[in-house]
């Protein structure tokens, strides 16, 4: 048996991740994602989308300041 390629280990990776024995920790399921997501780069820091930060605010008129603060910065 020689060393695993590319496809083997992402096959196991994505078998850890679904739990597909019961016998696998869930823990190990979450680190298997993780792995995933690295290799697929989901974790970059930047979307695909080019949306900026998000940011949640259950204030209405705390909204529209930071709206206001962040246009004015862009100017």
């Amino acid at each position: 048996m020689g060393i695993a390629n590319e496809g083997e280990i992402l096959e196991f990776l994505t078998y850890i991740m679904r739990r597909e024995d019961e016998e696998i920790r869930m823990a190990d399921s979450f680190k298997a994602a993780e792995l995933l997501g690295k290799h697929y780069g989901m974790f970059g820091g930047k979307s695909e989308s080019g949306g900026g930060d998000v940011i949640i605010v259950d204030n209405i008129e705390k909204a529209e300041q930071i709206k206001e603060r962040k246009n004015a910065v862009q100017s």
